[in-house]
């Protein structure tokens, strides 16, 4: 008799034991956007980073259009949108400052005897020289993702140095994006004012979708202005166009 109940004491204890453990038991988090360069920024003195606490959009979350214009390019996102727990990188100080205040890239580069653009897929931004290598100026940019999914290989930005080939204009689209796209049913992705430099894969082009990484299928994605500046005032056919090399390596399967 005594044995017994110590057998149902035990199982008592251990039935709670359980039931404590499934009610606490709580899988590792998920932290969405890891990637956003709102990171990047967070590592300098220069910015204070605020994680948004609910979807609201950049309306709301910044009122004042010059600062949210500015912040919004600092963030390389072009979004309707901030998604609950994202972060946002803002500057300590924007009294009298402008994007040229903020530029990734040295205002003066050593000169190669003509105008070029060049794109870094880890500063995600573009920058424009003159032929006497001053900085004209930059914007935010993302490059192609390390893998995509939908054609099952890596489609980073093609990396070295090109010369414009091809330009496009405000109604240009792709040939190819999304997978099985074409005609009024299906219309593929909008690439307004594409600037080709690698045969007539891989350009830039403005883009609604600047969501803070590289994401793109290969092109270098811009704010739809810049790549209508770029396109309109200082794009020629033949401009050098320059991608930086991606600042780590693939992963082996991603190469297969």
């Amino acid at each position: 008799m005594k044995t017994l109940k110590i057998l149902i004491a035990l199982l008592v204890f251990f039935a709670g034991a359980n039931s404590f453990a499934a009610k606490n038991t709580k899988k590792t988090p998920f932290v969405p956007y890891q990637k956003l360069y709102a990171h990047t920024l967070c590592k300098s003195s220069d910015f204070r980073c605020v994680a948004v606490q609910k979807n609201i959009s950049w309306e709301q979350f910044w009122p004042d259009k010059t600062e949210r214009e500015l912040i919004m390019r600092l963030n390389r996102q072009n979004g309707k949108i901030l998604k609950s727990q994202m972060t946002v990188a803002i500057p300590q100080d924007m009294s009298g400052k402008t994007l040229m205040n903020f530029s990734p890239y040295p205002k003066k580069m050593e000169s190669m005897g003509e105008k070029l653009v060049v794109f870094d897929p880890a500063l995600l931004a573009w920058g424009a020289y003159d032929k006497d290598g001053n900085l004209i100026r930059w914007g935010p940019a993302l490059g192609g993702q390390d893998y995509c999914r939908d054609i099952r290989r890596a489609c980073r930005t093609v990396v070295g140095e090109f010369r414009v080939g091809l330009k496009g204009n405000a109604n240009s689209r792709s040939g190819a994006y999304p997978i099985g796209c074409g005609g009024k049913a299906k219309p593929c992705a909008p690439m307004p004012w594409i600037m080709y430099f690698y045969k007539h894969l891989y350009g830039i082009h403005g883009s609604t979708q600047m969501i803070g990484y590289n994401a793109s299928h290969g092109c270098v994605r811009t704010f739809i202005e810049d790549a209508e500046w770029l396109n309109k005032n200082f794009v020629d056919l033949g401009t050098i166009v320059i991608v930086k090399p991606y600042p780590y390596p693939l992963k082996k399967w991603m190469k297969k």
